[in-house]
């Protein structure tokens, strides 16, 4: 089984866990560091604007084309069209496989510390790949086809398998999914906690109906929106305000608490946010109604 093979590289090569979340951190605290016109480019790259990440859409267009080369490479034996139709591919996939690269490595940058180890194999597979099909297609273009033809079988194998680990990453680490809570219930207003307990500048974090919701208070205003973190789970309760945004503990995505969507990634899902009032001295939330359909 392919999964009992990754393991047993990661037990035999603990350095892909440990120098894979060295770099990680590195390649995240860089994009701190550069300023707001690198985090806009690493917002645009994690796909805030989309809605969801933005590396598998990019990986449908390598992967898709290095795949589809396959078979008119076969079909190349008896047809010359075919024959061009794979060189084609071959090389659109190594164009695409650059934007592809990067925003997987600013997901990267990002990811949970017990899957740093297979995002890093992964990552590594996903390199040998592109150099095995760019030399395949540098070896077509000086028309040494069966040379370039073999290049491509090879990267073939070596990114099945890194599309595979990369399902690994997605739906068994739950690397890029929603983790924050669904935020459907109350639908009606429920009390949460006493007015006089939440001070300004306070943040408070509440279960209702089993999902933690964040309240903090700003200007005399109240808000309220899931306390987890889309991106990875953390605790925003204990990440940092400013106005009206929180930054998550743990990877630094930034919030707006008002509406509970993303300034800065990683995080591409928006937080469920809840409407709130006061009534006899008790907070209470529900649903916010624009969303509750």
């Amino acid at each position: 089984m392919l999964s009992q093979e990754i393991r047993f590289v990661l037990r035999k090569v603990p350095q892909l866990q440990t120098g894979g979340l060295a770099v990680a951190r590195g390649l995240h605290n860089a994009v701190l560091k550069g300023g707001s016109g690198v985090r806009r480019v690493a917002d645009f790259l994690h796909g805030t604007w989309l809605g969801h990440p933005l590396h598998p859409v990019l990986t449908d267009a390598t992967l898709g084309a290095w795949f589809m080369a396959a078979p008119f490479d076969l079909l190349g034996l008896v047809s010359g069209s075919a024959r061009r139709a794979a060189d084609q591919l071959t090389i659109l996939g190594v164009i695409t496989a650059v934007p592809t690269a990067l925003a997987g490595m600013l997901d990267f940058s990002t990811i949970k510390r017990g899957a740093a180890g297979r995002g890093a194999l992964h990552g590594l597979l996903n390199t040998v790949a592109l150099v095995l099909y760019a030399s395949s297609a540098r070896a077509r273009q000086q028309d040494r086809r069966f040379v370039g033809v073999m290049y491509s079988m090879l990267g073939l194998g070596v990114v099945s398998a890194s599309a595979w680990l990369g399902g690994e990453l997605v739906y068994r680490l739950r690397i890029g999914v929603n983790h924050t809570t669904a935020g459907r219930e109350p639908q009606d207003w429920a009390a949460v906690g006493a007015d006089a307990e939440l001070a300004e500048g306070q943040a408070l974090r509440v279960e209702v109906n089993g999902d933690p919701v964040l309240l903090y208070r700003h200007a005399g205003a109240i808000y309220a929106t899931s306390a987890v973190c889309s991106h990875a789970g953390g605790p925003l309760d204990e990440g940092m305000f400013d106005g009206t945004c929180v930054q998550c503990p743990w990877h630094d995505s930034v919030f707006d608490l008002r509406s509970g969507e993303v300034v800065h990634g990683p995080a591409t899902y928006h937080l469920p946010a809840y409407d709130v009032r006061t009534t006899d001295g008790q907070i209470e939330i529900r649903v916010r109604q624009e969303t509750a359909q």
